[in-house]
């Protein structure tokens, strides 16, 4: 994509970044987990630089269920100190980042009592590779479990069970065969991309000599030189860190394929990803259907399923299936048709018509290398792994192998331990109670609420309205936001009348933003939530094109490309379809 003198912000950056030729740690790779353990060394005082080829937060970090969850399933591996850390970890979000993360009851719908406990049982002993299917007794075990592990920190209701009657009250559209259900509580996410981008800009706000570049591929050279690339203009750069962190998930092989040299005895195969693709549906009788509830379920194989509403659709998935390579994943058909049969096992009389599937997406889990039957039994714990020194330098390469949305704090805090003692330095605070981004004075009741309204709508004229449009979407950010927005003519985006012109131009300023798919897909939820029409992407090419000077061929280019690479890999079809029924029209 072209680069153009209206893009300072990134040349100040690169410019930092040529002076900076030693620094102390180089984070290749910025979805979550190379965030956290950026934002941990910068914390801690170190000269730290984040990179990423492509965008923040734009692997599997962007594909995640939405969820952030204590990972009940994970007590039948006997991965207890996961579970325990997961939910420690779920309560830090609820309490850091109030704005992105809320509560989520589940409920659980149980076609029988006894089912699993022998395959639960064998599996646990790692006796049998089998998915079990889980009955009443086998889930009340470990839902008491999930209880007892956050005694000590209640955050949410103990779990809850309902007999026949309430659960067919409550879901009359659960299958017949539905005996009783289970009630607890999880947590979700509504902006994943947005938070991991406030833990960026929070960092480079408390520590200012470190560096967060998107779009800039790393090289190793040898002699423990990296080429740092600019995938926009061109540009490179050669630094020589102390240490290296690879935190980029599915492709760590890949990444040490790049860095250390083809002979090296250090290179090992540590990944094996597999992919979770979603369905973003827009069916009111399944919204109707689970109401404010997640529904959590196993499918024909036993294989979890979840779905829950989400930006006003309703998000189904996953599935989890093994993948050599992991770029340019998408959500095939046979997999769409594979979550649809699902969810009919559940709601046997909700048809979901074609058309409906509004937006799909897929994403590969960077789970450990294993050699385990079931997909679903590699453990999603984490771990840190040490190649030593990259080709002819002395710089140690540190993988960040595995880990997961909800625990990307706790990884991030053990992998900068590590390498704060490689550099003969101690990490001085905790992040466990620091507030995220627009989660810092969160109003959490009605009358601090109206306070915060009555004091931004005075500072900055906004209705309160369009405050609390605001509010949700960015947390106490949004003041800035109504600031930026403030003492100018603005009006609403086209079909999308939520978002204004304003707004959408203070974030390609003020985000980091490369290209408009940065700003559809992860600075805004317009994708996501199916929002996203041709007159949506026009108008939004034409703000780009008047803060960064495109011409019209090149903002007719990026518009192109944008609708096919969201019609291509997020089954946006009908974007294309429109537009060319827009050209017909205008040449008749």
């Amino acid at each position: 994509m072209a680069h153009n003198s209206r893009h300072m912000e990134r040349d100040d950056i690169w410019g930092r970044l040529k002076q900076n030729t030693t620094p102390d740690v180089l984070v290749i790779g910025a979805g979550i987990n190379g965030i956290s353990v950026f934002r941990e060394l910068g914390l801690a005082g170190t000269n730290v630089i984040l990179v990423d080829a492509a965008d923040y937060c734009s692997g599997a970090s962007a594909a995640l269920s939405r969820m952030v969850h204590g990972g009940l399933r994970y007590l039948e591996n006997g991965e207890f100190r996961l579970v325990q850390e997961s939910l420690m970890e779920r309560n830090a979000l609820l309490a850091n980042a109030p704005h992105y993360v809320k509560p989520l009851p589940t409920s659980i719908p149980i076609s029988s009592y006894f089912d699993g406990i022998i395959g639960s049982t064998l599996r646990f002993f790692r006796l049998s590779q089998s998915q079990p299917r889980r009955g009443a007794l086998m889930i009340k075990a470990g839902l008491t479990f999930y209880d007892l592990f956050t005694r000590k920190n209640k955050v949410m209701p103990i779990h809850q069970f309902f007999g026949k009657a309430a659960t067919r009250q409550k879901f009359p559209q659960y299958r017949p065969e539905t005996l009783c259900s289970a009630t607890y509580y999880d947590a979700s996410i509504t902006q994943p991309e947005r938070l991991g981008f406030e833990i960026i800009e929070q960092t480079l706000a408390e520590n200012p000599t470190t560096l967060a570049l998107n779009y800039t591929r790393a090289t190793g050279r040898g002699d423990g030189e990296v080429i740092l690339n600019d995938e926009l203009s061109g540009q490179q750069t050669i630094v020589k860190p102390k240490t290296i962190i690879n935190a980029t998930g599915a492709w760590i092989d890949f990444t040490n394929d790049a860095l250390i040299d083809e002979a090296s005895s250090l290179k090992k195969r540590l990944i094996g990803g597999t992919k979770g693709s979603h369905l973003m549906i827009d069916n009111e009788e399944l919204r109707k259907a689970i109401g404010d509830h997640m529904v959590y379920f196993e499918n024909e194989e036993g294989r979890v399923c979840i779905l829950f509403t989400y930006q006003g659709l309703v998000l189904v998935g996953s599935t989890d299936i093994r993948v050599e390579n992991p770029t340019g994943m998408i959500c095939t058909q046979e997999e769409q048709d594979y979550i649809l049969k699902s969810l009919e096992g559940i709601f046997p009389n909700i048809k979901i018509a074609p058309e409906q599937i509004r937006f799909t997406f897929a994403g590969v889990r960077p789970l450990p290398h294993s050699n385990s039957a079931i997909n679903g039994q590699i453990s999603r714990d984490h771990s840190c792994v040490d190649l030593g020194p990259m080709a002819g330098g002395s710089a140690p390469v540190r993988c960040m192998v595995g880990g997961k949305w909800t625990t990307f704090r706790a990884f991030g805090e053990q992998v900068a331990d590590a390498v704060l003692t490689d550099l003969g330095m101690k990490r001085t605070h905790s992040t466990l109670e620091a507030r995220i981004g627009g989660g810092a004075a969160y109003p959490q009741t009605e009358a601090q609420r109206e306070r915060w309204y009555q004091a931004v709508m005075s500072e900055t004229g906004a209705s309160q309205q369009r405050l609390e449009t605001l509010l949700e979407r960015y947390g106490t950010k949004a003041r800035e936001v109504a600031l930026a927005c403030a003492n100018q003519p603005d009006q609403p985006l086209a079909d999308a009348e939520t978002y204004t012109h304003a707004e959408i131009a203070h974030l390609i300023n003020a985000e980091h933003v490369a290209n408009m798919l940065d700003l559809v897909l992860r600075r805004t939820t317009l994708a996501i939530s199916g929002t996203l029409t041709t007159d949506t992407l026009e108008d939004i090419s034409r703000i780009f094109a008047s803060q960064r000077g495109w011409d019209e061929d090149l903002r007719q280019d990026h518009t192109t490309e944008t609708r096919n690479y969201l019609s291509a890999y997020h089954g946006m079809k009908q974007l294309i379809e429109d537009h060319i029924e827009m050209e017909t029209s205008n040449v008749s």
